[in-house]
C-alpha cells in the first residue's frame, strides 16, 4: 500500500533560499547508559574521543515552505522517534554511537540498549536545529556535482557491485561564503576498531570538521546505499585512519563542485509516502515482544515504514528508511536521471531503519537467525519484501512531475 503525501513545490523561476545548524548530541557518560551500537552487543562506551552531532540544512524556493533534513551521528532510529511533514531525520550509521535501536544492549538478559533519557534530549536537540536552521534561512546559489572514489570502499558481499560516487550540494552566498556543504557517500561509518570503546563518529565527523574549517558553514554528511555490505577498504582501524578517509572525502567534494554552474533560481519539493511492509524477522519481531526495540505501527497485520523525495533543481534527494543495497541505491539513481535530475542522491537511513533492503532475488533467510552465516544481512532485514515496495514508491514518487 502506498498513500502519497505530496507538499508541493514552488516554480523553476524562485529564488533559493538555505540555512544552517549544527549542535552536539554527545552523550553524557556520567548519566547516561550508553551501549555502543553496531559490531557486538554490550559495548558500554567507556569514553569520548569526539562529538556526535545532528546537522541540518533548510532550504526553500521562494516564499514556500521550507524543507528541513537533518542528519544525527547515529547507527539509526526507528520510526516513532522521527519528525513529519516537510522535515526529514537521517542517521550516519556511526557504529561508536549510544545504541537508538535496542539490539546492542544485553539482548540475551532482555536489556534494551536505548537510553530513552538520553534519546529525548536528542529529539529536542534536533527540534531546536531545525528551527534555527529556519530561522537562519537567507538566499544562495547552488553548485552541484559528484565525483567516484573508488580507494574507500568495497562491498564485501557482492564485490561486483559498488557505488562509490560521492555526491556534492553546497549553498553559497552572494559573496562566495557558504552556508551548508551537503554530503553524501556510500560507505559504513565503520573506520574505527570494532573492539574499541570510544565515542566517536568515525570518518563523517573527521570529513564535516575538515570541510567547515576550510570552507565555513556548515557541513552535513548522509550515508547513500550502504547495504551489501560497502563497507570502507581498510585493514587498519584508528582514529588516524578515520581522519585520512575524512581528508581523502573533503579534498573529493572540492572537486565535485569545482567549475560548477551556480544555481540561484530552482523548483524545490518535497513529496513523501507510507509504505506497509511484511514483517518476517523472528528477532525483530521478538525484540519488540520484550521490549528491547520500540514497537513498530501495524496496519492490517504488516508494519508501516515510509519514504521521501526532495527535489531540489538539478539535484533529486530519495531517502530510504533503511541500509539499501547498492543495486537498489544505482536503480533509484538511474530513475532520478531518467526524470532530468543531474546530481542523484540515495540517503539511507532516513526516518526509519528497518534494517537491510535486500533485492528480493538475492534474499536468502536464514536457517538460524542466530547464527545466519552467509545470510548476515538477511538476520537484519524485515524481509524479503522490503525492498520491491520502496523502490517502487520512490519510483513513483520521482517520477510524479
Amino acid at each position: 500500500m502506498v498513500s502519497a503525501d505530496d507538499t508541493g513545490g514552488t516554480s523553476v523561476g524562485d529564488r533559493l533560499s538555505a540555512g544552517a545548524d549544527a549542535r552536539p548530541i554527545t552523550p553524557d557518560l556520567g548519566r547516561d547508559t550508553v551501549f555502543l551500537a553496531g559490531f557486538q552487543p554490550d559495548r558500554p562506551a567507556r569514553s569520548v574521543h569526539d562529538d556526535l552531532m545532528v546537522r541540518t540544512l533548510a532550504v526553500r524556493s521562494g516564499d514556500g515552505e521550507p524543507v528541513v533534513v537533518s542528519v544525527c551521528d547515529l547507527v539509526g532510529l526507528t520510526r516513532v522517534h522521527t519528525p513529519k511533514g516537510r522535515r526529514v531525520l537521517a542517521c550516519t550509521h556511526t557504529h561508536h554511537g549510544p545504541d537508538g535501536l535496542g539490539f546492542w544492549g544485553r539482548p540475551f538478559e532482555g536489556v534494551s540498549g536505548i537510553d530513552h533519557d538520553y534519546l529525548a534530549r536528542v529529539r529536542a536537540t534536533v527540534e531546536a536545529s531545525q528551527e534555527a536552521a529556519i530561522a537562519s534561512l537567507e538566499p544562495v546559489v547552488a553548485l552541484v556535482g559528484s565525483v567516484p572514489v573508488p580507494e574507500l570502499v568495497h562491498n564485501i558481499r557482492n564485490p561486483h557491485i559498488l557505488d562509490d560516487e560521492l555526491s556534492v550540494v553546497r549553498f553559497v552566498r552572494s559573496d562566495g561564503s557558504t552556508v551548508a556543504t551537503f554530503v553524501d557517500y556510500a560507505c559504513h561509518p565503520e573506520v574505527f576498531d570494532p573492539e574499541g570503546s570510544e565515542v566517536t563518529a568515525d570518518f563523517p565527523g573527521h570529513l564535516c570538521r575538515r570541510i567547515e574549517a576550510d570552507r565555513g558553514g556548515v557541513a552535513v554528511f548522509a550515508v547513500g546505499a550502504i547495504g551489501g555490505m560497502q563497507s570502507p577498504r581498510t585493514e587498519v582501524r584508528t582514529h588516524d585512519e578515520a581522519e585520512r578517509f575524512g581528508e581523502v572525502l573533503a579534498a573529493a567534494v572540492e572537486r565535485a563542485v569545482d567549475g560548477a554552474d551556480p544555481v540561484d533560481r530552482a523548483a524545490v519539493s518535497f513529496a513523501r509516502a507510507e509504505i506497509s511492509v511484511t514483517l518476517q524477522n523472528p528477532l525483530y519481531e521478538l525484540g519488540m515482544e520484550i521490549g528491547l526495540v520500540p514497537a513498530a505501527e501495524r496496519r492490517d497485520g504488516e508494519v508501516v515504514t515510509e519514504v521521501s523525495y526532495l527535489r531540489v533543481g538539478p539535484a533529486g534527494f530519495a531517502f530510504v528508511p533503511g541500509e539499501i543495497f547498492p543495486e537498489l541505491g544505482l536503480r533509484l539513481k538511474s530513475a532520478m536521471r531518467d526524470a532530468g535530475v543531474r546530481v542523484p542522491v540515495v540517503v539511507g537511513l532516513a526516518d526509519d531503519e528497518v534494517g537491510y533492503i535486500i533485492p528480493e532475488e538475492d534474499f536468502v533467510a536464514p536457517e538460524d537467525y542466530l547464527d545466519p552465516g552467509s545470510s548476515y544481512e538477511e538476520s537484519f532485514s524485515a524481509g524479503p519484501d522490503v525492498a520491491p515496495r520502496v523502490v517502487a514508491a520512490l519510483e513513483q514518487l520521482i517520477a510524479t512531475p
